[in-house]
């Protein structure tokens, strides 16, 4: 056995060599693989540097983008994605600078940021809020005119404008969906093209209706109305209507009944664009016979506008309507020195076909503009 003094020394040098070999920077011994903390930030690739090493903000996944399908509303894209619509407008109004002034005017297939780094990304600026419009395009420029419109006179009802020159008339009835609207609007401003819309009161008092009214009231240098009735009935038959049946119910309407029709929608058109609507009118669903002209006219609405040119874009493709590109193919194929072509405002595939029938009008040398135009 050894002494105690020897057992001592041993002790010693064991733990000697032990605290030599021990790491002086890991710590604790530890079982098991060791980890990287939660927290930690990835590590910078081989070829690169300690002071190149990436920032959080720089990292996959710091941002998000959300293509938009039809039916998207700004509102709803915001929601779903936890932020603003604010935000969603200073995010992408430098790609799509629309937004800025116009957050409804979403257009399929856009790539929209939902998720930024605010330390990069602006925040939103009063300059992101509604501007003024633009000064009025010169005729000269925009290559029709809107407004001027002509005297009441005697009763007319116009197919086509004889004599209008080589200029095709895009109209546009507002008396049901209203889905796309204020893209298309945002579409003929953009594209300096002229033309006429159809409102009926009851579409006009809906909150798309008011803006589209509010776009025709900043631009009237492009825009002019007509009056399409207050509630959309067949105004020879009774019965229709939009967006509700009831008003138009109770057999053939009187004349008295016409009568309100046109001026109870006058004054809602006159408030939310400043402009009197006579004496152009068009009646729903081109219904119309003599006592129903009669009826209009003892109102003011001496000039009736139906169409030559018919795009049935109020019928969606699954129940047999048309696709955009034959919309378009019957526009510019069959339209003629003073031709009136009736669209709407809610078509289903109103908007992407205007993409291919605006140039491919101009292409045929028409100017595209408004139903007093082509009378001037």
């Amino acid at each position: 056995m050894q002494p105690p003094r020897m057992r001592a020394v041993g002790v010693l040098v064991v733990l000697l060599l032990l605290s030599a070999c021990a790491d002086p920077v890991s710590g604790p011994v530890t079982t098991g693989s060791p980890s990287r903390p939660a927290s930690a930030s990835p590590e910078p690739s081989a070829s690169a540097g300690a002071s190149q090493a990436a920032r959080p903000s720089d990292q996959p996944g710091s941002e998000a983008t959300y293509t938009v399908i039809r039916g998207d509303t700004l509102f709803a894209i915001a929601t779903s994605h936890d932020t603003s619509v604010e935000q969603l407008q200073a995010w992408n109004a430098q790609r799509y600078p629309s937004l800025a002034t116009d957050p409804n005017g979403l257009e399929p297939g856009w790539e929209l940021i939902v998720r930024g780094d605010p330390s990069v990304t602006p925040q939103p600026t009063p300059a992101l809020t509604p501007q003024p419009s633009a000064p009025p395009i010169p005729p000269q420029v925009a290559g029709c005119r809107a407004g001027n419109r002509v005297a009441p006179g005697a009763q007319e009802t116009f197919y086509t404008v004889p004599k209008a020159g080589h200029a095709v008339a895009l109209t546009f009835d507002m008396g049901g969906r209203l889905d796309p609207a204020l893209a298309i609007m945002s579409f003929l401003v953009e594209n300096r093209v002229c033309a006429t819309l159809f409102p009926t009161g009851a579409m006009s008092q809906t909150a798309t209706g008011e803006q589209v009214l509010a776009v025709v009231r900043a631009h009237p240098e492009l825009f002019e109305i007509g009056n399409h009735t207050m509630h959309h009935c067949d105004l020879v038959s009774g019965g229709a209507g939009s967006p509700s049946t009831a008003p138009c119910a109770g057999g053939p309407p009187s004349a008295d009944f016409i009568r309100r029709e046109l001026t109870d929608a006058a004054a809602i058109l006159q408030a939310g664009t400043g402009q009197n609507p006579q004496p152009y009118w068009r009646p729903p669903y081109g219904s119309v016979n003599q006592a129903v002209l009669d009826a209009a006219a003892s109102v003011g609405y001496t000039k009736t506008f139906m169409w030559d040119i018919d795009t049935i874009d109020w019928k969606p493709i699954p129940d047999g309507g048309p696709t955009a590109e034959q919309i378009a193919s019957k526009v510019i194929t069959q339209s003629q020195d003073g031709s009136n072509v009736l669209m709407h405002i809610g078509g289903y595939e109103t908007l992407d076909a205007l993409r291919i029938m605006v140039p491919g009008l101009r292409e045929r040398g028409f100017s595209l503009t408004s139903l007093s135009d082509l009378l001037n």
